[in-house]
């Protein structure tokens, strides 16, 4: 993967340093706030608000990168599962306005209700928020942190 590619995400430029995988429509980065550890986004090159507004080649690179990548991802950490969600709107939740699949690998236990992982995706139900307590351990990382991050995943992909 080039260092010198550009990545934005909705009105944000991403800093290479946080892609750790890139194919001609799709790149996966890390994520300013995970939820969990491995907790990361794939995202289309071009700027698409809406999953609907994707062309054929860009979803099925979309999957097959995000498929990729949780496999990967998945064995790092150890996990058991993954979570694969979008929110597709702001009315789902979406808060950038750019098409994202969040992988999550899971491990048993890690919400003490399963399907809890979809209300901490959505932050902005603030009951949940107040109920789970993501603002304590759910902070912004710093790049340097991110660019950690991403350098042990890109390592993943080293053929």
């Amino acid at each position: 993967m080039s260092t010198s590619s550009s990545f934005v995400f909705g009105p944000y430029k991403i800093d290479p340093r946080e892609v750790f995988y890139a194919t001609p429509l799709s790149y996966a980065m890390v994520n300013l706030r995970p939820l969990l550890p491995g907790h990361v986004l794939v995202c289309p090159r071009r700027l698409v608000p809406r999953f609907t507004d994707l062309t054929a080649d860009e979803t099925s690179d979309l999957w097959l990168t995000a498929q990729k990548v949780g496999s990967r991802i998945e064995t790092f950490h150890n996990a058991s599962s993954l979570t694969l969600a979008i929110q597709d709107g702001p009315q789902a939740g979406q808060s950038v306005p750019h098409v994202h699949i969040h992988v999550l690998p899971r491990k048993g236990g890690d919400f003490e209700k399963n399907d809890e992982i979809y209300d901490a995706i959505d932050e902005k139900e603030k009951e949940l928020k107040q109920k789970l307590d993501l603002d304590k351990d759910r902070v912004d990382r710093s790049i340097e942190e991110m660019a950690n991050e991403a350098s042990q995943y890109r390592s993943l992909f080293d053929c």
